[in-house]
């Protein structure tokens, strides 16, 4: 009887233990809004601990921006606008997505930086995802104060 309950105090005891270690690595997810050149943005930042592990952007463009007056003008465009991401296809770790709405088109442009390479992502023309310093990893912190600098505002 002793042996038993001493077995399961113990098991008791590795369970507390393990449950407390999985808790320590805390989790984390911010969104920014904000608006540049009459485009509305999300940016939705994942991380663990400081380190970011996805950031997606959704990114409301009235057509207006791109030049065309309707939904259907921007849709015959489609190929043009999809070309535009291309180069990003071969990497691994980003999707992306236009949708045609009645005044805008949604783009949503993901990066999973547990996947992604971001000396790859660099490597392409206008690409300009921050990189890592002396951490070797993107910092949430960081990152959030650079998009609160550029008039972005942390939202609830």
């Amino acid at each position: 009887m002793k042996k038993t309950t001493f077995r399961m105090t113990g098991l008791l005891f590795l369970l507390t233990a393990i449950l407390g270690l999985a808790a320590c690595g805390s989790e984390e997810t911010v969104t920014l809004q904000g608006s540049e050149f009459g485009v509305d943005m999300e940016v939705t930042i994942d991380a663990k601990d400081d380190e970011i592990t996805k950031q997606t952007v959704q990114s409301e463009i009235p057509y207006s921006v791109i030049g065309v007056a309707s939904k259907e003008e921007a849709e015959s465009m489609d190929e043009m606008l999809q070309a535009e991401f291309e180069p990003f296809e071969d990497i691994d770790g980003i999707e992306f997505s236009l949708d045609y709405e009645e005044e805008q088109l949604t783009q949503i442009v993901s990066v999973d930086l547990t996947v992604a390479d971001i000396d790859e992502i660099n490597s392409i023309p206008d690409a300009s995802f921050p990189e890592p310093e002396d951490d070797e990893y993107l910092s949430l912190e960081e990152t959030v104060q650079l998009f609160e600098d550029e008039g972005f505002e942390v939202v609830e």
